[in-house]
């Protein structure tokens, strides 16, 4: 039952997740240099140094996470059950994910640039693809948890025949 459609929606999950390790989630100038920032910090690509405030350790538990959940989650098809818990608990990986980012980060990258400028900032940040990855998560789990219930309505009416 690996073969399920569902079973391709949590590898794509478990893949779009692991590439967060090798992209930047956004960008933004400060003082003529162009920063990124990643789940390992605010880089400068420059001077290959790490100029994040605050531990991004959350982050790169969340998205090892968000890896390992998927594909736990694939090898589970006997309990249908469980896989429907579990990609809930991976799409609420995702949103936490994704609010730790706009909420806490946000903050840090406002703090490395003025650490940089001074307190007279003005920058433009600029999102990546890497942002998008946890929102596309979360409709590749929508669609598996769909076609996992179609699978335990289906299994539920043919028992109903014996």
């Amino acid at each position: 039952m690996i073969q399920r459609r569902q079973t391709i929606f949590m590898l794509l999950t478990a893949i779009l997740s692991a590439v967060l390790f090798f992209m930047p989630l956004a960008s933004f100038e400060a003082g003529g240099n162009v920063m990124k920032f990643t789940i390992f910090g605010i880089q400068n690509p420059i001077d290959t140094l790490t100029l994040s405030k605050s531990y991004t350790w959350p982050l790169i538990v969340l998205t090892i996470l968000m890896t390992i959940v998927p594909i736990f989650t694939i090898f589970k098809y006997k309990k249908r059950e469980l896989q429907v818990k579990l990609c809930h608990l991976n799409m609420l990986l995702n949103i936490i994910f994704i609010g730790i980012v706009f909420l806490y980060y946000d903050n840090d990258i406002k703090e490395v640039i003025a650490a940089v400028e001074g307190d007279t900032y003005e920058f433009d940040v600029a999102y990546f693809f890497g942002m998008a990855l946890p929102l596309v998560n979360l409709v590749l789990e929508i669609l598996a948890i769909r076609g996992i219930k179609k699978d335990i309505a289906l299994l539920k009416s043919i028992d109903r025949l014996r």
